[in-house]
């Protein structure tokens, strides 16, 4: 909230609400009472479905929502009701995005591309990719540059003090726990993304690349109405 007032925006609470959530329409009403455009929030897909529905039945028409529950995920992976699939699937949720197949890495350990490790997941699981899916093989490239440069693979402190010390290219980039912001703590850029609907379900977009200009921009930013 702090870094958002501090871009010039007012921002209001309208309050909590037990899960699953019922009814929105306290909370509707003050932000249409304060002229609320951009929503925000760390919903499951179940109760942002019911948020997008009562809002659009009320007449509230935020430009832009996102959701920290469910950033990485298109929200047919984390809800199984058909009804909650049709209500977002035009909602176009603004999230982060840390991977993609379209980002230019590569892993260290063979070589493969950002694009043959999503293929590959999709051609063995029949599922598509997901973001936590470079971070996973990123995680196992730096486990073994650990194991494989540490003086002492079977010590636990020699293993940590190597881990301090890494800097690798791996397939989701640059992972440096060498400066901070905390000790053994590795930080990424990140791309701003969206949600967009397709005939063949919801499409992740990169719409926004400055912190990322490796990372090609895929699409514009759509108003969520």
């Amino acid at each position: 909230m702090a870094a958002a007032s501090q871009r010039g925006h007012h921002v209001i609470d309208p309050g909590a609400y037990a899960e699953p959530a019922t009814d929105f329409t306290p909370h509707l009403n003050r932000m249409r009472e304060d002229g609320v455009d951009v929503v925000t929030s760390a919903a499951t897909a179940t109760d942002l479905a019911l948020f997008h529905r009562q809002a659009r039945e009320s007449g509230l028409r935020p430009r832009l929502i996102t959701c920290s529950r469910w950033l990485t995920y298109p929200h047919t992976e984390v809800a199984q009701s058909r009804q909650v699939h049709d209500e977002l699937a035009d909602t176009r949720v603004a999230t982060l995005v840390y991977w993609t197949p379209a980002h230019p890495h590569r892993s260290s350990l063979d070589g493969t591309s950002c694009a043959q490790l999503a293929d590959a997941y999709e051609q063995t699981t029949g599922k598509p990719w997901l973001q936590p899916l470079g971070l996973a093989h990123a995680l196992v490239e730096v486990a073994h540059h650990t194991l494989t440069t540490t003086s002492d693979p079977t010590d636990r402190a020699a293993i940590a003090h190597t881990l301090q010390q890494t800097r690798i290219e791996t397939i989701v980039g640059t992972v440096d726990f060498t400066t901070g912001p905390t000790p053994n703590i590795a930080l990424m850029p990140l791309a701003g993304g969206q949600w967009h609907p397709t005939a063949h379900g919801p499409r992740l977009a990169v719409v926004a690349n400055s912190r990322t200009p490796h990372v090609p921009v895929t699409a514009d930013l759509v108003p969520a109405y």
